[in-house]
């Protein structure tokens, strides 16, 4: 089977060129991945929780990847915006990626159900997915651990569906909900203010979508996601 094509880089596929680039440049700064709904650095909350956008507007915004072999699932990446935020609070330096990122997830599911035909692949998972708090950030995604590095600040059980579009022989095109239900919610600091991220039974609905690539039939492939989550109600 062919490996992921040469000619499409993460950053490319993130950013684009030309005027691609020059979009996405001016919308990172409000939250790249939904511009007329973005997850905007509004004031927290008294109590200083942050991620708890309403109003229908983001909670927090997310670049990943999806890591799949056989029924399992592994997924992880950084956060590129949270609501009561500011951007520059979740970098440590104008490089907004996965190496500056102070804000990470890593999580795993099992997929428990399968329908495929005309180019269409459905699939089901359950699991979890944890998130954390480091300072210095240094993330890569050569190295999946690397995202669950620094304080645990909240978990979140997870009801994935993916409707995955075949484009070409393996490569697809995802289309990635989520429901998820925090479970944790533990107090961190940033330049000495404390917060929270969400509370224990926040729930919310996450969307993705992105590029995918089968690596071997048995299956197994690598799905390059970008999306975001909004709130939808308490437990």
């Amino acid at each position: 089977m062919t490996e992921r094509p040469t000619h499409i880089t993460r950053r490319k596929l993130l950013t684009g060129t030309g005027k691609a680039t020059a979009a996405a440049a001016a919308a990172a700064a409000i939250g790249w991945i939904e511009v007329g709904n973005p997850a905007t650095a509004s004031a927290t909350s008294p109590s200083g929780e942050i991620g708890n956008a309403s109003g229908g507007r983001n909670a927090f915004e997310y670049v990943g990847q999806v890591d799949q072999d056989g029924d399992n699932l592994v997924s992880y990446g950084y956060l590129s915006a949270i609501a009561g935020l500011d951007v520059s609070q979740l970098f440590t330096g104008d490089s907004h990626d996965e190496t500056t990122a102070r804000f990470t997830y890593f999580g795993k599911a099992t997929l428990y159900a399968r329908v495929e035909g005309n180019g269409l692949f459905i699939i089901d998972a359950s699991g979890f997915v944890n998130y954390y708090f480091n300072l210095y950030g240094g993330a890569s995604f050569e190295d999946p651990s690397s995202f669950k590095v620094g304080k645990q600040i909240a978990v979140d059980t997870a009801d994935f569906h993916d409707v995955l579009s075949v484009t070409a022989p393996d490569t697809g095109l995802p289309r990635l909900t989520a429901a998820l239900q925090r479970t944790k919610a533990a107090k961190f600091t940033l330049a000495g203010t404390s917060y929270t991220f969400g509370h224990v039974g926040l729930l919310e609905r996450s969307t993705a979508s992105g590029l995918s690539t089968r690596i071997d039939p048995k299956p197994k492939s690598k799905m390059y996601i970008g999306g975001d989550a909004m709130v939808t109600g308490e437990a």
